[in-house]
């Protein structure tokens, strides 16, 4: 199976720019045909947490979005992985969804490590796909003793999808090295299972800039490919 991973450059707030560069950066990777192309959390709009923006950008699952990446999955013969804002009802989540190559809703996991006005997903979910038993954790929750001990062994591939950032200057490559990569190497371990690693990318004169960068790590915690720090530069690894 060939994996995509693309740390999403992305403009916060303006989803429809977002998804125009996501279509962008498809239709560049097709011909390398992957089976999987995983996104960043939030993928569409950036990881906002204003109760106003929720309001304005949340969508419901299914919904706009959601059938936009449908004809996208079924246009590449891929199945997609992205972040988004979903809304339910009165409630606000940082979600993630998986999609199959026919263009079918297969996984929809709702992050557990969120605070207010944000409401808190109580489970992690693994679905069957071609790919085996896949499952997500949301940025946070790959460092959430709960959520990781509730996925435990239970998968064969976990993606997870960030919009992680330092405070700070963001992205730093020292910074990186010397902390933040060994977490997830660390974090990852206490899964055993193999981890999709993939942040957005914000403009760095942004405070709290998400830095971007991929990484794939094995189940006892090797890094079998990783793409640099800082850049959107997409990652293919076949497994």
């Amino acid at each position: 199976m060939r994996i995509c991973l693309i740390p999403l450059k992305i403009e916060p707030g303006n989803p429809s720019a977002n998804i125009r560069h996501v279509q962008q950066c498809l239709a560049k990777l097709a011909p390398y045909a992957p089976d999987l192309v995983c996104l960043p959390e939030c993928a569409f709009t950036g990881y906002l947490y204003e109760l106003p923006d929720l309001e304005r950008f949340a969508e419901p699952i299914p919904g706009r979005t959601t059938v936009t990446m449908m004809a996208l999955a079924r246009t590449y013969h891929c199945a997609i992985c992205f972040g988004m804002l979903e809304r339910a009802g009165e409630e606000f989540y940082s979600s993630a969804v998986v999609i199959d190559a026919s263009g079918r809703i297969t996984l929809v996991q709702r992050k557990m490590s969120e605070q207010p006005p944000f409401a808190a997903g109580d489970d992690i979910h693994v679905a069957n796909t071609a790919a085996g038993r896949l499952a997500i954790l949301i940025c946070g929750d790959l460092f959430d003793e709960d959520a990781r001990m509730k996925l435990r062994r239970r998968a064969d591939l976990v993606i997870v999808p960030l919009a992680r950032s330092f405070d700070g200057i963001s992205p730093d490559p020292a910074r990186w090295l010397r902390e933040e990569r060994q977490a997830y190497v660390d974090a990852v371990r206490t899964l055993e299972v193999t981890a999709l690693i993939v942040n957005a990318l914000e403009d760095p004169a942004q405070p709290e800039a998400s830095f971007g960068g991929a990484m794939v790590i094995g189940p006892c915690g090797d890094i079998l490919a990783e793409s640099p720090h800082g850049t959107d530069e997409a990652l293919m690894f076949d497994s």
